[in-house]
């Protein structure tokens, strides 16, 4: 059966140009009461972001990318096109916008992916309450947005982050020499860890792609880009993982796989790229990472079977907010 709702893809949304960054960081952070300082801190780092790489953050491209990805996949089985929404939580198009939108096009159900693989409140559940509030602003003609499944166990997204270590191992040989990988994942408060299978879903995904792999190099799982004190949030910490390698002296280079990201971002590009970049040239390591899987072909070919087994399914069409199962 092909299937008649279009598509939602959902995302955080990121400034692309100077003079978006403050009213970005405005919409970021309008509910958490955040200091101007913080966001004058914030703001600085989008700059010097820019003008090290000569381009703001990339998630809104590589949201792009990913559509037209889906697109490309999806017609090589259909006959007819997916039509393809695009909201976001902090920037444009806005998630709100967008409803409006397919109300007006007279959209009375779509199914709905949002760029967050695992379950946590601030990713999968962000992101649920969000639909909510943007059907609820609509009012009475908003479509019914029901999301499809995270994607962390699913055999193509494993592929997907295998294949992307391997480039990384086999591009830059190392293989076999006194290298570590470090998977890395966004940190949260333990309190919201505590009420989700993050951490599970993060370890068994790690555990996966290394048993694909067949890699021997050690590894595991750290943190990054945390908002708060390390004893209310989840570590290890990767910079002070890496410092700690680097102090035991048996590591020489660091292979991190930003796992946790479904997309490149500020997280990964600033966080890892230049940050921890940096904290490896200074002690003396050498610093390699694996690229987000974005709008790689499996990626999309999962989106595309979400699709046809959820249009498939003879039950109900709802929305759903179980932050656990959805």
């Amino acid at each position: 059966m092909e299937i008649m709702q279009p598509l939602l893809l959902v995302s955080y949304g990121a400034p692309e140009q100077q003079n978006e960054v403050v009213p970005f960081l405005n919409n970021l952070f309008a509910d958490k009461n955040v200091p101007a300082n913080r966001l004058a801190t914030a703001a600085q780092k989008y700059d010097q972001f820019a003008a090290k790489t000569g381009h703001y953050s990339p998630l809104n491209s590589e949201c792009r990318r990913l559509i037209d990805g889906i697109r490309h996949e999806w017609s090589r089985t259909h006959p007819d096109p997916l039509p393809i929404y695009w909201g976001n939580l902090f920037w444009h198009p806005l998630l709100a916008e967008t409803v409006a939108e397919m109300a007006r096009d007279g959209v009375k159900h779509a199914l709905c992916f949002a760029t967050s693989a695992f379950d946590s409140l601030a990713g999968n559940g962000r992101y649920s309450d969000a639909l909510e509030s943007a059907r609820q602003a609509v009012g009475d003609n908003a479509p019914i947005l029901e999301k499809l499944p995270l994607p962390f166990d699913h055999p193509l997204f494993i592929e997907a982050q295998t294949d992307r270590l391997l480039e990384t191992l086999a591009w830059h040989d190392l293989a076999g020499t006194s290298a570590s990988i470090l998977f890395s994942a966004h940190s949260i408060p333990l309190a919201d860890a505590a009420q989700s299978l993050y951490v599970e879903q993060l370890q068994s995904t790690c555990r996966k792609i290394i048993e694909k792999s067949g890699t021997s190099l050690p590894w595991e799982l750290s943190y990054q880009s945390r908002s708060g004190s390390a004893e209310h949030w989840l570590g290890p910490d990767i910079k002070e993982r890496i410092r700690e390698l680097a102090a035991d002296g048996q590591c020489r280079s660091v292979i991190v796989s930003p796992i946790g990201f479904f997309c490149e971002n500020m997280e990964t590009e600033y966080d890892l790229d230049v940050e921890i970049g940096e904290c490896c040239a200074e002690l003396g390591l050498s610093f390699f990472r694996s690229r987000a899987v974005g709008a790689m072909s499996k990626i999309c070919r999962l989106i595309v079977e979400f699709i046809e087994q959820r249009t498939s399914e003879s039950v109900p069409c709802l929305f759903r907010n179980d932050r656990r199962k959805c």
